[in-house]
C-alpha cells in the first residue's frame, strides 16, 4: 500500500508512470511488468511525444532513455523537469559517461538504471524512486 487507505490496489492505480524509449520491445516489456504491479503506464517513443504527454498528464515517475532519435535524454530530462519538477525522473541507459550522468543529474534526473534490466531491478528502482521524498 502506498497511502495506507487499504482495499486492494486502489492507491497503486493512482500512480502513473511514463516510459520513454525508442525501442518498442523495451516499452512493451517495461509496460507489462509495471502494469502487472498495478501501475498505470503511458509510453512515448520520442522526446516530442513525451513532452506532449507530460504537458497534459500528471505522472509520478518518468523512465526515459538517454539516447532518443529526436533529442538527447539529458536535454529531455531538463525540459520535463521544467514542466513538472516534482515528478521523479530515472534515466535508462546501456551505459553512460560520467559527463552524461552529471549533466542528467544537474538537469533534474533522480537516478540511473543500466541496461540490461531484469524485472526485479526495474521494480526495485521504480519503487525506491517513488518512496524517495
Amino acid at each position: 500500500m502506498i497511502d495506507g487507505k487499504g482495499g486492494g490496489l486502489g492507491p497503486m492505480e493512482e500512480i502513473k508512470i511514463l516510459l520513454v524509449d525508442d525501442e518498442e520491445n523495451i516499452l512493451t516489456i517495461f509496460r507489462l511488468v509495471l502494469e502487472g504491479r498495478g501501475y498505470r503506464v503511458d509510453t512515448a517513443s520520442t522526446a516530442e511525444e513525451a513532452l506532449i504527454k507530460v504537458g497534459s498528464n500528471k505522472y509520478q515517475l518518468c523512465l526515459l532513455d538517454l539516447n532518443l532519435p529526436d533529442m538527447h535524454g539529458t536535454e529531455l530530462v531538463r525540459q520535463i523537469h521544467q514542466i513538472d519538477p516534482g515528478m521523479k525522473k530515472l534515466m535508462v541507459t546501456g551505459g553512460s559517461s560520467g559527463v552524461d550522468a552529471q549533466t542528467a543529474r544537474n538537469n533534474g534526473a533522480d537516478g540511473f538504471i543500466l541496461k540490461p534490466i531484469n524485472k526485479v531491478t526495474l521494480i526495485s528502482a521504480v519503487e525506491a524512486a517513488l518512496r524517495a521524498g
